[in-house]
């Protein structure tokens, strides 16, 4: 009897020895799974980098693209009444008081956007109250509200198209 559990016993533990080794090469494996996965990626990083470099230069292209056109606006046309919408929150109680001057393309457009004033001012309207006040409050936020209404209302307009458009007047409460 005594000899069995001996027995018994020595075969647990080499079970239990050869469930270490087992644990313990699968952790190797994964070990040097991850190493190499670094070194491989260790050589892609410069190529990042200027891939980096290119987007900058791009961005800075860009800007300096609207600089340059900031310094030969064409006609501009102010939306007369300033738009006053609600903001989409949890409570209902902010609100967005904003006041648009458009840039128009050439002076033969005036006639178009008069004639489609109130069409314009729908989509205005239409897309500030679909924004939320943390879409709203930053630099990138007016840009892409811009952008947004500048793409809606140029889809509309047949003479020419608008430029930019300016805030003039912005308020949150």
């Amino acid at each position: 009897m005594a000899e069995e559990n001996t027995t018994e016993q020595e075969e647990k533990k080499g079970n239990k020895a050869l469930l270490f080794i087992i644990i313990g090469a699968v952790i190797l494996l994964i070990l040097i799974g991850i190493i190499a996965i670094i070194l491989l990626s260790g050589n892609k990083k410069p190529e990042l980098q200027n891939e980096e470099i290119t987007t900058t230069q791009s961005k800075t292209n860009t800007y300096s693209s609207k600089e340059t056109s900031l310094l030969n606006i064409g006609p501009l046309y102010p939306i007369d009444k300033p738009f006053v919408v609600n903001l989409i929150t949890q409570n209902g109680r902010r609100y967005l008081k904003t006041s648009i001057s458009l840039e128009l393309s050439n002076p033969k457009l005036q006639q178009e956007v008069d004639n489609k004033s109130t069409i314009m001012k729908d989509i205005i309207i239409d897309v500030l109250s679909s924004k939320s006040i943390e879409e709203i409050v930053t630099t990138k936020g007016k840009e892409r509200i811009k952008d947004e209404i500048l793409q809606r209302i140029n889809q509309i307009l047949i003479d020419g198209h608008i430029k930019n458009i300016f805030f003039t007047e912005f308020v949150v409460q």
